[in-house]
């Protein structure tokens, strides 16, 4: 675990001590589903889905979290899913978004 922290590019945003139950819209195709945001960061997010997990052929989604007063910061957003596990997904934001941590954190916290 600590070599895959040493390799993060931004800090992240552990939901568990900054905010809960912050659900995302993730569209991929013609399928949209929702999924629990566990972290987050510039660079991309955790997403938390009910089983069953997203599609293993699923690559590209876009990306929205619900309920934010954000301005559209966080709302459809081009992504790229990198790794899965089980019912947990990372993905990572195409472009890479350009807010300071700080912002992020208030935005979800």
């Amino acid at each position: 675990m600590e070599a895959e922290q040493e390799r993060r590019r931004f800090g992240r945003i552990h939901l568990l001590a900054h905010g809960r139950d912050k659900i995302c819209s993730v569209r991929a195709e013609h399928a949209e589903r929702e999924a629990a945001l566990i972290d987050i960061s510039a660079g991309g997010a955790r997403l938390k889905f009910v089983p069953p997990p997203l599609d293993a052929a699923v690559r590209n989604v876009v990306f929205s979290v619900r309920n934010l007063d954000d301005g559209g910061l966080l709302q459809s957003l081009s992504a790229t899913v990198q790794w899965r596990r089980g019912d947990e997904v990372g993905v990572q934001f195409r472009p890479e978004l350009d807010v300071p941590l700080q912002v992020l954190q208030r935005l979800v916290g």
